[in-house]
């Protein structure tokens, strides 16, 4: 019924404007120049199937049409198209009737609903029907548009944008947008092509805006969601999405600059999650934002080609010839000055992602990537034979990838191995239980039932930039089930920070505990590293390379030094529980399970924190230095116990760290907290990040804020959105924004302090700027 309204909501509205508005000549003549650029395909059919058309029964009444006869029916249409086109006696006079029965009796119409995430049939289906129209006449030809207008649902592309946002899919743009293209340039009358030219690029544009909670696509912070949260690997629906945009380059019908920037910005953000490369190749982001497919989907989908494309699209419709901040980008994303005239901007530093929720970090030939689930963003969806052992994929995770292939980084990196070797329980910087079993990690424990991984109540998880440095903060509590339980509870609770500066990362952790009804030998760990293979570096702890078998034990309470065959340095200083390394083969299965007996045996370099079994408030400080030596480890160690960071707070509900060199001051305040004393900041009264510095007079005070916090409220369209924070501090000392900045907050000073009202919304930051008063 509601699709019926709809559809006679969009023929009033196509109706109205083919009778009201005649075509310009500039719309008629770009639309035919669509034309010859986009001819109409050829069909193509093999002798069975054109026999097949021309020797049966095709003119059987169908009162009823299934799902399973609506593929034979396209392709019948499209054999007999072939055979008229290549001459088959009576083949024309066939294909003519066989249009006028499906035309009379709206079979076409009357198909089932397409499943747009069903790849095979919605792409092949309508290309199919529409392969024939090369060989129909105009009157046919616009009978079977008509038809396929309605089977593809056309009529989405004259929806209002607030009707549209409600109906935004990446799989629809990823596999429909040929077919609307088609029905829409190729359509005879020219005054409803012009029609429905225009409502495909106001389509095109519409699914540019930014949508609500979990709906699809794009979101404030340059995110892409499908399966209602952030998910890179099904981003390649921006592929196609980019390339009939720059269809309609150079024309009237180009897409708005609104639209245009917000695109950019989603694929520019990709390409900021991930490594850089010189092509397509050896371009990843982390296995915590690989979806269903950690380890073997991490690959950049979107290509250079069309990242040219896109630069030549956004030029047209500045009017500048190319965009020249987006080619800057690519230069960098590309290691080249292929567009001399734009530079090259430099991209490395931090950025947060707060619909994801992650935090990245770029420094040289490497990206840090940390990021842990809420209630609303999972951390890891487990599918029937995909990803079986997801579970921890983003437990708080930090993971640093190299520029190269996925063994650069100590990754699975044999595709057809499907990651068998890579130990489940210890994704890199997460806290998690160990398993002793495989068994134990599966859902239910078999092969086939699904789970996303959630949090049980929390939803302070995210990240906040500072340009060249940054922060990420997460409170985690254990959620076991997925429409019903599908784990034995650990009640695993943690909250942990990440400290980016000068190219190191500051990790630190509290309230570590764990405990249920579950064996006494399920250890509770947060796991440094995990490097399989032999890597391009020896494996070296406390100056030691360990030799193959080795497991080692280091003692509780004293500095020790890890560098992975990667390069990455770990440093963890004396307050630290024991840590347990092990260099040696390990065997493990494939993401598929256990059914699928795929198993590989690997060398594996690891280390983990052991916080015991069942632990109760445990915590953790360590530092990562990617891309040193065993003695850059050792001097960098030294530095940071002399002069570069100081923890001034590691408590269960604040973290602060100051950067020496630039006084910053950094807070992770999982709670409102007050009686502060570390900085400026004297209170807040609700959870936030901020980072907090002062000039070297005192007189001028920068202060960056967000809450990473959603706060999601339930909302039936998209499940649920985000609602604004509205946050309370206090500063030490009496202060007013600097004259000709944004009016962002509200300053009341008082008794020597200044009470500061702010509205933090969308996980985005807000950076105030004050003098002293």
């Amino acid at each position: 019924m509601m699709r019926t309204l709809i559809l006679l909501c969009s023929l009033i509205l196509s109706v109205g404007q083919t009778i009201a508005q005649n075509p310009t000549p500039t719309e008629l003549n770009d639309l035919n120049k669509l034309r010859a650029a986009y001819p109409l395909a050829q069909p193509k059919a093999t002798a069975a199937e054109v026999e097949a058309a021309l020797s049966e029964d095709l003119f059987t009444p169908l009162p009823t049409i299934s799902k399973e006869q609506t593929p034979h029916i396209a392709a019948t249409v499209r054999a007999l198209a072939y055979a008229k086109l290549s001459g088959k006696s009576g083949a024309a006079e066939r294909l003519d009737a066989y249009l006028d029965y499906l035309s009379k009796d709206s079979v076409i119409e009357r198909m089932p609903k397409l499943v747009y995430s069903a790849y095979g049939s919605v792409r092949q289906l309508p290309a199919d029907l529409l392969s024939a129209l090369s060989a129909c006449d105009s009157l046919r030809r616009t009978r079977l548009i008509a038809g396929v207008k309605e089977l593809i649902e056309f009529d989405r592309t004259y929806l209002t944008d607030s009707e549209l946002r409600r109906q935004i899919n990446s799989d629809y743009l990823y596999n429909v947008l040929q077919h609307l293209f088609v029905c829409a340039i190729h359509n005879p009358d020219n005054q409803q092509a012009v029609a429905d030219l225009k409502a495909f690029s106001h389509f095109l544009s519409g699914c540019a805006q930014y949508v609500p909670g979990g709906g699809d696509v794009l979101k404030p912070d340059g995110t892409g969601f499908h399966h209602n949260t952030h998910y890179n690997g099904y981003m390649y629906s921006y592929r196609t999405w980019v390339q009939y945009i720059g269809r309609l380059k150079g024309t009237t019908y180009r897409i708005t600059e609104t639209a245009y920037n917000h695109v950019a910005q989603a694929v520019v953000a990709t390409y900021l999650m991930a490594t850089r490369s010189t092509s397509d190749a050896n371009r990843h982001f982390a296995a915590s934002l690989g979806g269903r497919h950690p380890y073997t989907g991490t690959q950049v989908s979107f290509t250079q080609a069309l990242f040219d494309e896109l630069i030549a699209i956004g030029g047209d419709i500045l009017g500048t010839g190319i965009d020249h901040e987006l080619a800057a980008c690519y230069n960098y994303f590309f290691k080249t000055d292929k567009y001399k005239e734009a530079g090259v901007c430099n991209l490395d530093g931090f950025y947060s992602f707060n619909y994801s929720p992650a935090g990245v970090y770029r420094y040289g030939d490497w990206v840090a990537t940390m990021r842990c689930p809420t209630t609303r963003f999972w951390g890891g969806e487990l599918y029937s034979r995909q990803n079986r052992f997801g579970r921890y994929q983003s437990h708080g995770t930090l993971e640093i990838v190299y520029e190269g292939n996925l063994a650069r980084s100590g990754y699975p990196s044999d595709p057809s191995q499907l990651a068998a070797g890579w130990d489940w329980n210890m994704p890199c910087g997460s806290t998690t239980v160990h398993y002793p079993t495989w068994k134990d990690l599966l859902p239910n424990g078999n092969d086939t039932d699904r789970f996303d991984q959630y949090t049980l109540t929390t939803n302070f998880s995210g990240a906040l930039s500072w340009g060249d440095c940054g922060m990420f903060a997460a409170a985690f509590d254990q959620g076991d089930s997925w429409g019903n339980r599908r784990y034995t509870p650990t009640n695993l609770t943690f909250c942990k920070s990440v400290f980016a500066f000068d190219g190191i990362l500051v990790s630190l952790g509290t309230g570590i505990s764990a405990v249920g009804d579950y064996p006494d030998t399920w250890q509770t760990a947060t796991n440094l590293f995990q490097h399989i293979g032999k890597g391009d570096l020896p494996f070296m702890v406390d100056g030691t390379e360990p030799a193959q078998g080795d497991t080692l034990r280091l003692a509780a309470n004293r500095k020790h030094y890890l560098l992975t065959p990667a390069g990455t340095g770990y440093y963890l200083p004396a307050a630290n529980e024991a840590v347990e390394v092990i260099y040696n083969m390990q065997s493990t299965p494939s993401l598929k399970g256990l059914e699928a007996n795929i198993f590989r045996n690997v060398l594996a370099a690891k280390a983990f924190i052991d916080h015991g079994v069942k632990p109760q408030n445990k915590r953790y400080a360590f530092y990562v230095i990617p891309g040193t030596t065993a003695e850059g480890l050792k001097q960098t160690a030294r530095r940071i116990d002399k002069d570069l960071f100081r923890i001034l707070a590691q408590e269960d509900s604040l973290h602060v760290l100051q950067h020496r060199p630039t006084g910053t001051v950094a807070y992770a305040l999982f709670a409102p907290s007050d009686n502060l004393t570390y900085g400026k900041l004297r209170s807040a009264d609700t959870a936030l990040l901020a980072m907090e510095r002062c000039d070297a007079s005192g007189q001028e005070l920068d202060l960056v804020l967000c809450c990473p916090d959603l706060r999601p409220v339930p909302y039936k369209t998209y499940r649920w959105r985000s609602s604004a924070t509205c946050a309370t501090l206090v500063l030490d000392g009496q202060w007013k924004q600097k004259t000709g900045t944004h009016q962002t907050a509200i300053l009341e000073p008082t008794d020597g302090k200044t009470r500061v009202t702010v509205w933090l919304s969308e996980g985005t930051s807000v950076h105030l700027k004050l003098d002293v008063r």
